[in-house]
């Protein structure tokens, strides 16, 4: 929805000034531009993403369970997006970026198998609530810009709590899927019995490789906070005493969104480099401070030539950069 009211705006702001430049009534040109305005504004609001969970093949009782505990891991899953995106500590930003890839990897899987959502129940009401809670708070402390000793202790266990949440996650992950590879792992074992008995084998099997044997009772287990045997690419990990990042992952865009982005960073362009002289394309990034700074110094044309390299930056940057930056 987001990309259509950018859609309009640039087309609404294009028109309007095409009707300034050829004389048009200004009545016309006063109606595009606020038509642009008002595109702009809803462009800007937080968009809600209509998602339908398909809850025919459960029980009603089930059904309900399962919607209001899918809703609720919708909900933290965007207070850790909207936190992500105020705190301005790099690492810890980029450690939840990685955190919310493998969270929206577990979301797209319990969509596609809603009765596995009470499996994914300690995943949604403890850890993924309490990453929420706890972004929040980092968030909260920075506003403050407090450096006072126990504020950065503070922050400090605070960012050193997230960042355990890391590991809790993906095994958190790997249990809820278990019950699925157990039901793979038995049919396999049926089909090569069935192979075999028709005279069908790998020969090289036995002296290849050993066989993986998947028992529930050898998952990994979520033991939560501190469950950390390696560190994952891109985790902030301590190496004597000091907080680094061994590996620096980039944040990918999610293929289900991989369109939407490129889009958006086509409007985006279009909106710096046709009406970014206003700051219209700040106003569009939420950025209202920027974008009435543009506006007001428009009649310099500084804010001209600054949005047209924006625009042609918006415009070939990689897609996964537009994602982690700017994508709303």
């Amino acid at each position: 929805m987001r990309n259509i009211y950018g859609l309009l705006a640039l087309l609404l702001g294009s028109g309007g000034i095409y009707t300034i430049l050829n004389d048009y009534s200004p009545a016309v040109c006063l109606l595009l531009m606020l038509g642009m305005g008002i595109s702009v504004y809803k462009g800007q609001l937080p968009q809600q993403e209509v998602r339908k969970l398909d809850l025919s093949q459960l029980a009603a009782e089930q059904a309900d369970t399962a919607l209001a505990d899918w809703e609720k891991a919708r909900g933290d899953y965007q207070r850790i997006e909207e936190a992500r995106r105020k705190i301005r500590d790099s690492q810890l930003s980029r450690q939840l970026g990685l955190m919310q890839q493998e969270s929206a990897r577990l979301l797209n899987y319990v969509e596609k198998h809603p009765e596995r959502i009470a499996a994914a129940g300690r995943f949604i009401h403890y850890y993924q609530d309490r990453a929420a809670s706890l972004s929040e708070q980092y968030s909260e402390l920075e506003e403050t810009k407090l450096e006072t000793e126990q504020v950065r202790q503070v922050k400090a266990r605070l960012k050193e709590t997230i960042v355990s949440f890391d590991e809790a996650y993906s095994a958190e992950f790997t249990k809820i899927i278990n019950s699925q590879l157990l039901d793979m792992d038995a049919e396999l074992t049926v089909m090569q019995q069935s192979l075999e008995a028709e005279g069908i084998s790998n020969n090289q099997q036995g002296s290849t490789a050993e066989a993986v044997e998947l028992n529930a009772a050898k998952a990994p287990q979520a033991t939560g906070i501190g469950r950390k045997k390696r560190p994952r690419r891109g985790a902030v990990t301590k190496v004597g005493g000091q907080e680094t990042a061994p590996f620096k992952e980039k944040i990918t865009t999610p293929d289900n969104l991989r369109s939407s982005v490129l889009l958006q960073k086509v409007i985006m362009s279009g909106l710096a480099i046709v009406l970014g002289t206003f700051g219209v394309h700040k106003f569009f990034q939420g950025k209202t401070k920027w974008g009435m700074a543009y506006l007001f110094l428009f009649w310099t044309m500084i804010p001209t030539l600054v949005s047209i390299v924006e625009g042609i930056r918006y415009l070939f940057m990689p897609v996964d950069d537009f994602y982690n930056q700017y994508y709303r």
